[in-house]
């Protein structure tokens, strides 16, 4: 028994004319030489279909689809799987990173002319760099200066709280509501006393964020970041609209696709500097930063340009149109965020 089950799940000849025929050619000879270069995930396991039990010629059924999989993966498989299922079959992540990175423009050109199989979704592609860029934010550590002021995305510096130094009352707030956020400590007692005196004073829709970012960080700064992919996801089309706009020579959903990778670089981007956090060191951080937030506007003209074309100085004149209209739109989005975090608490 135990032995006709083991016959049934025996690998393939793939130098078999019939499986070779379905590689590109460039993969056959390499898989003619070395079998094991046939596919960089699983190998083909069974003759027939587990789902539906047509003969195999391949790592997937040619009848409904199913990939070849063991009908009892052991952990290691259950890995490897995962792996190449959230990597992109066949290599397709590393593939799609590094056009995206190295050549701006280019994955949404090769998505609008068709060649889409060697690289991954869109939406996968942007869901994967946010959330890459969300860990990383959430677990870098705090880079303070030897003067002990704390530097806010490798770049902005804060003052610590100050409540006994005369500054003036809106400051004394926006400092104190900053800085708990940014350390997720609570004030003592009579700082807190004070804040919440002088939120008083502050205009009623400010009131609820205020409150909350002084008498629970912690909470407000969770809740934020569970909002924050919601809203920036939510802002897609919004840009896509925008640029629609300015460039009308195209149809929407091929904006979108600009949209959407423009996005995910510029979310690498920013985690390359959240990594640099892990450094503790405020030059490295604040050098990376630097290169990292420099590059976005470097990037975005040249992608612009081998999208819709256009002369440089056209492209940036475009560019600024789109930016401070985006930039309105994604402010006012911010502050309905927040607010919505603060008041549903």
């Amino acid at each position: 028994m135990a032995n006709s089950r083991r016959a049934r799940f025996l690998l393939p000849d793939v130098t078999d004319d019939r499986y070779i025929g379905r590689m590109p050619q460039a993969r056959q000879d390499a898989s003619a030489e070395n079998p094991a270069l046939h596919s960089p995930g699983p190998q083909v396991r069974s003759s027939g279909c587990l789902n539906c039990g047509t003969a195999l010629t391949g790592p997937f059924c040619s009848e409904c689809g199913q990939r070849d999989v063991a009908p009892y993966p052991s952990l290691r498989e259950l890995v490897v799987d995962a792996f190449w299922e959230l990597s992109g079959w066949d290599g397709r992540f590393a593939t799609t990173v590094r056009a995206l990175v190295a050549r701006p423009g280019k994955l949404t050109h090769e998505f609008l002319e068709g060649r889409r199989a060697r690289y991954i979704s869109p939406l996968r592609l942007y869901l994967m760099c946010s959330l890459v860029y969300f860990l990383a934010a959430a677990a870098a550590p705090d880079v303070r200066l030897e003067s002990g002021k704390s530097m806010f995305a490798g770049l902005r510096v804060a003052s610590d709280v100050a409540i006994d130094s005369g500054p003036s009352r809106p400051q004394r707030v926006a400092e104190a509501a900053g800085e708990s956020v940014r350390s997720r400590k609570l004030l003592t007692e009579e700082e807190r006393r004070q804040i919440m005196a002088d939120i008083e004073g502050a205009p009623s829709f400010m009131q609820p964020f205020l409150r909350r970012a002084v008498t629970d960080p912690a909470g407000f700064r969770s809740s934020l970041f569970e909002a924050m992919p919601r809203m920036l996801f939510a802002l897609l089309p919004v840009f896509a609209a925008i640029v629609a706009v300015f460039y009308r020579g195209l149809k929407y959903p091929e904006h979108l696709y600009f949209a959407i990778h423009l996005h995910a670089y510029v979310f690498l981007a920013l985690a390359l500097g959240e990594l640099a956090k892990f450094t503790q060191m405020p030059v490295i951080v604040g050098t990376v930063a630097a290169i990292a937030l420099l590059s976005i506007p470097f990037y975005a003209t040249i992608a612009f340009r081998r999208i819709y074309g256009g002369s440089l100085v056209a492209t940036l004149a475009k560019e600024v149109g789109i930016a401070a209209i985006y930039f309105v739109t994604s402010v006012a989005a911010f502050a309905a965020t927040i607010y919505v975090v603060s008041v549903m608490a």
